[in-house]
């Protein structure tokens, strides 16, 4: 499905999931964190949802803030302003807000459906202390943790991808 000209990433039939890409790639979003050295907490699986997203949001907001990225109740929280908040000011628009949002609310939808851990179609988990959107392949290997962090020789379609 096709959405705001977005096509997301989805498995190919005869291939399974496109292999996500390394965490280094989200180094691209590091120069708009407001505070430097912010973690972004996904899983591996939704690097390329984030990139997709910040791709969205950059190409209207040039010089949006990023607060954080990270899951929260198994959806992924993209947390951002159109540009740098100052105190005092007003920053933006009710427009440009509501815009913004739009934007975001897509990439938080796609996630519902996207396994957090190797980007195959997935569901909402609540099997853990922490609720991730797990494919059936990766809800039997995540440890009751839910840690998602890869390693070498882990289990499931993203195994070794750093």
């Amino acid at each position: 499905m096709t959405v705001l000209g977005h096509q997301p990433p989805g498995p190919d039939e005869a291939t399974g999931p496109p292999v996500p890409p390394p965490a280094s790639a989200l180094d691209v979003l590091r120069p708009r964190l407001r505070v430097p050295g912010g973690r972004f907490a996904i899983g591996p699986g939704w690097r390329r949802l984030v990139l997709d997203c910040h791709r969205r949001i950059a190409a209207e907001f040039p010089a949006y803030e990023l607060l954080a990225v990270k899951q929260k109740y198994g959806r992924l929280s993209f947390q951002a302003f159109p540009r740098p908040w100052r105190p005092g000011e007003r920053s933006w628009t009710p427009e440009e807000h509501a815009r913004l949002h739009e934007l975001l609310d897509v990439t938080t939808a796609r996630s519902e459906s996207l396994c957090e851990r190797c980007s195959a179609p997935a569901r909402l988990r609540r099997t853990r202390r922490l609720w991730l959107t797990l494919c059936d392949a990766c809800e039997a290997v995540v440890e009751e943790s839910g840690d998602l962090d890869e390693a070498p020789g882990t289990p499931g379609p993203a195994a070794g991808q750093p």
